[in-house]
């Protein structure tokens, strides 16, 4: 047995490193933790090659990570198989800077069965990650990528951003599953925070590897992720703390074919803060759970900056995630609604539905998020029909007035429509669903007459009768986007006196 000590750990988004030797052969590896019940830190093993092999974020309660060559006995986050003999390494990241921390952790290894079970499930029938990578320490070479659960053009509905129990969610991947399937989604993006989940049950949804990069200053989800980032380090501080190590990490993220999303840019305390090029981002999660307090007037301000960002030919598509981390009857206010998988849905038009389907179609803008009502969304201009996220050509542009459209069904009564028009709320009607057939969609227009000039661009919103978000479309535009605004920094500057203005 192995004991590793630390008291006054400063657990501010630092870094403390312990290493102990395998060796002899063993077969299994069990590391449990001991630590105060508001300390919440995240530990990453590595054996004596490099390789990440457990991962967890202890929250005082789940403390038991199991080892071992057998899936089904391997802890999740685990990578399971041969355990090298060498010096292997154990990082511990603070992820709670009010207190200071002791803990102990302790490993045992043996030969044979594991001498008891871990406190979280199994990695899961399907393992994505392999220890016998090279050159990396993780790779997704187990996962599926060709895999096309559906065929044809549809819209596909999805949820770009969950937690399990691996970090601070409450569900486990099975319960997760279930629920995503009950709400009749088509796939899922697991996003742990700082972790990698290495293995998943038996479903047919399109379950999509993803991981929330989270620091201090801002969190954003790689979505489609492909191997192991180094966003921890070997220094006292992890990498995405500091703003070069950032700008790495989306650049690595990025040349692996994976979609950069900023989370919840505006919901303080987990605004983003990280002054970074606004072109290493594709999509932006204009929309988080809007069971949580403070995310409707979170979502209204990221509703701003995006507009602001088009106004400056910044173009970033607008995406949503339901952030999920209770269980399925808990709310955040006393009889509140439950924060569920699916709110808000971000259904996006594909040819089919696959990890390279729906990558593509995001990066290209073709989306609509929703609590709710379901859309048809396309602009008419000349012969041609444009779904949101497609640019109408120069051959179309000389076109000035192009009609705008709008199917809608699902919404209660008293809905809205709210089109806006190069970032300004230029209409809006209400609209009685009520009165047509539950399977047919009520059809709404508006016409808009634009200059030849300039960049130009429509999108719609569906609202309550109390004026809160039911959905939202991507843009549809013309033009050439010429950006004027390069960093972060730069766009919030921008933000202040228009927020002022309102």
């Amino acid at each position: 047995m192995i004991t590793m000590t630390s008291t006054g750990f400063q657990p501010e988004h630092s870094l403390a490193v312990h290493s102990f030797k395998l060796d002899s052969p063993a077969e299994w590896l069990i590391l449990h933790a001991e630590h105060p019940e508001n300390v919440w830190l995240q530990m990453v093993v590595r054996d004596a090659e490099g390789r990440v092999r457990m991962q967890y974020l202890t929250k005082g309660v789940e403390q038991t990570l199991v080892l071992c060559a057998d899936p089904g006995r391997s802890t999740c986050g685990s990578v399971p198989g041969p355990l090298p003999q060498g010096e292997w390494t154990v990082q511990v990241c603070g992820m709670k800077p009010e207190v200071t921390a002791s803990y102990t952790l302790t490993i045992q290894i043996g030969t044979g069965a594991p001498d008891s079970e871990g406190t979280l499930p199994p990695v899961g029938e399907h393992l994505w990650a392999v220890s016998a990578a090279t050159g990396t320490a993780m790779s997704y070479q187990n996962y599926p990528w060709d895999r096309v659960a559906a065929v044809g053009p549809r819209w596909y509905s999805g949820d770009f951003h969950m937690h399990t129990r691996l970090t601070d969610g409450k569900q486990t991947p099975a319960e997760l599953t279930a629920q995503a399937a009950g709400q009749g989604l088509d796939f899922m993006v697991i996003t742990e925070h700082n972790f990698l989940t290495t293995g998943w049950p038996e479903t047919e949804l399109l379950v999509i590897p993803g991981v929330e990069v989270t620091s201090s200053k801002g969190h954003f989800n790689i979505l489609g992720i492909r191997e192991w980032i180094e966003w921890f380090g070997s220094g006292s501080q992890p990498v995405f703390e500091t703003l070069e190590g950032m700008a790495v990490i989306l650049e690595e993220a990025r040349e692996q074919g994976a979609v950069c999303s900023m989370n919840h840019p505006e919901l303080v305390p987990w605004e983003w803060q990280h002054d970074v090029r606004l072109a290493a981002f594709d999509t932006i999660e204009i929309w988080n759970d809007p069971t949580y307090p403070d995310n409707p007037a979170a979502t209204e301000k990221a509703l701003q900056l995006w507009d602001i960002l088009w106004a400056h030919g910044v173009i970033l598509w607008g995406i949503g995630g339901s952030d999920t981390h209770n269980l399925p009857h808990e709310s955040y206010e006393p009889g509140g609604p439950p924060s569920v998988v699916g709110d808000p849905t971000t259904c996006v038009w594909s040819g089919e539905l696959s990890v390279k389907g729906i990558m593509d179609a995001i990066r290209q803008g073709h989306v609509y998020v929703t609590r709710g009502p379901e859309l048809d969304p396309y602009v008419a201009a000349g012969e041609r029909l444009f779904r949101p996220g497609e640019r109408i050509p120069h051959e179309v542009e000389a076109v000035e007035a192009v009609v705008c459209h709008l199917g809608l069904r699902g919404a209660p009564s008293g809905a809205s429509i709210r089109w806006i028009v190069d970032g300004v709320a230029v209409s809006e009607s209400k609209v009685d669903c009520g009165c047509e057939s539950p399977d047919t969609f009520h059809q709404l227009s508006y016409e808009v007459n634009w200059p030849d000039e300039g960049l130009h661009w429509v999108r719609a919103e569906v609202r309550d009768a109390d004026g809160r978000l039911l959905a939202f479309t991507n843009p549809v535009y013309k033009g050439e986007p010429v950006p004027s605004l390069a960093t972060w920094g730069d766009l919030k500057r921008k933000l202040e006196p228009a927020a002022a203005a309102r």
